[in-house]
């Protein structure tokens, strides 16, 4: 049996990693609210998380794989949630997601991190190297798209609501370009 955080042992070499693994995101979230990311020190986080340097190193090749290990984990999450309402629209889907989380995501933008909780989008519904061409550059026309968007959204705080972003984003695809620059 593949053990998850219910049911790791907390003695176990993996409940060890666990527990390391969330103090020093916690660690480095909390951090972050009051410092500027690239201030950081690795000493800092794991002071912080009450975890020695080696732990950190056998578990992250940087700070910013902990944000990223972080945000798939979320993402896992919302993929697992998103699963039982089929009636969700996808699009609406994802930026509920953000929505969920948009003080993190603020708080990434204004670090210069957005690229890492955007990252999301491309692995989500981006090109994957067994899809023909036309498909792939299709998923490509489309993740970057609503990268841009939900990128758009953050900077301008994140004010619209996930239904009216995806309300918005339907609309604009029956804009003409001429339409779209008034």
């Amino acid at each position: 049996m593949r053990q998850t955080g219910e049911n790791v042992s907390p003695m176990s070499n993996e409940g060890r990693n666990q527990y390391v693994v969330e103090h020093i995101t916690e660690a480095m979230l909390k951090l972050m609210k009051n410092t500027n990311f690239n201030d950081i020190s690795f000493s800092q986080v794991c002071e912080e998380a009450g975890v020695g340097r080696a732990s950190f190193y056998r578990n992250f090749e940087n700070k910013e794989a902990v944000i990223s290990r972080y945000l798939k984990k979320l993402l896992d999450e919302w993929q697992t949630k998103t699963a039982q309402k089929p009636d969700l629209h996808w699009v609406e889907a994802i930026f509920l997601h953000y929505w969920e989380h948009r003080e993190l995501c603020i708080m990434l933008y204004k670090q210069g991190l957005a690229h890492l909780s955007l990252q999301s989008i491309k692995e989500l519904c981006g090109p994957k190297p067994e899809q023909s061409n036309l498909i792939a550059y299709t998923t490509a026309y489309v993740s970057y798209g609503l990268y841009g968007w939900i990128e758009e959204w953050f900077k301008r705080g994140m004010k619209e609501s996930p239904k009216e972003m995806a309300v918005l984003l339907i609309k604009a695809q029956s804009l003409s370009p001429k339409e779209g620059s008034e």
